[in-house]
């Protein structure tokens, strides 16, 4: 018997993240789905791997978390180089893109929805498929060039200029795009609630008319993958839940310092019941 549409459905590709001779589970899809379950959301991933790919196995640890995992020869996969001042990206290869039929007909019916692409593979069209749920996520994916390069490359055109018309809010980095001020006015302008981060610097949050600097949370810095993304998914999750946009950053702040202690979701867990979100 299959269960119920779950509360969240997160979609994007699971990836494998190279550090030098290491390899880890990464991805903003990967991210989110394991910080909400954590966070006690009801939650189900769908994603495009193979199915025997060792990284998945920090998946099926969580026994809450619903996952589908569509047979691909391919792993989406990242070089990532911490050596210099900034991060350096690469794209290594590509999974195929997500469509609406990998996701179980049983699921097709969530609260909310969150975009976790990395390489541009769930679309636009994807996300605004689920016309019913609240969408939200961590959307550099659509601000890249989704060909295997090194270093990853800005998108000239990006679904960030036409996003669906459910989605209701996004965070994602200054330095995911070099017109990050702009995209995040346009989306702004559209009705979407955006949080522009900027690492340890904070991140600025704005809708409607108004805007607000909300600081970072102070942090004891491990590993910075993926706090982006469970930011994202935190300042969503707190929005729907009726939140005002400065307390939702704070709380999506708060995660994410968190998670730079790590590796992987690094001390999330204390903070569980501070970012529990009722509805």
């Amino acid at each position: 018997m299959s269960l119920p549409s779950p509360t969240l459905l997160v979609l994007g590709h699971v990836t494998r993240d190279v550090f030098g001779s290491e390899t880890r589970l990464g991805g903003a899809a990967s991210f989110a789905a394991r910080a909400a379950a954590l966070l006690g959301i009801d939650t189900a991933l769908v994603t495009v791997a193979p199915p025997d790919a060792p990284e998945l196995a920090a998946l099926s640890a969580i026994p809450s978390l619903r996952v589908q995992v569509v047979p691909s020869a391919l792993m989406t996969t990242f070089a990532l180089d911490y050596a210099g001042p900034h991060r350096q990206l690469s794209l290594v290869e590509r999974a195929r893109e997500l469509r609406e039929d990998d996701v179980p007909v049983a699921w097709r019916h969530p609260a909310l929805v969150y975009a976790g692409p990395v390489a541009g593979e769930c679309d636009a069209e994807l996300i605004a498929s689920f016309s019913s749920a609240y969408a939200l996520g961590c959307i550099q994916g659509w601000l890249r060039d989704p060909a295997p390069a090194s270093p990853v490359r800005a998108r000239e055109l990006h679904a960030a200029r036409h996003p669906p018309h459910n989605l209701r809010a996004v965070a994602f980095s200054a330095a995911d795009h070099p017109e990050a001020q702009n995209i995040a006015a346009h989306l702004t302008s559209l009705g979407v609630t955006v949080a522009l981060t900027y690492g340890r610097d904070g991140a600025r949050v704005s809708w409607g008319e108004d805007s607000e600097w909300v600081p970072a949370s102070a942090a004891r810095e491990v590993d910075a993958t993926g706090a982006g993304d469970v930011f994202a998914l935190v300042f969503g999750l707190s929005l729907w839940a009726g939140c005002a946009p400065p307390e939702a950053a704070r709380r999506a702040a708060l995660a994410a310092a968190r998670v730079v202690e790590g590796p992987g979701l690094g001390r999330l867990h204390t903070v569980r019941r501070e970012l529990a979100v009722q509805r």
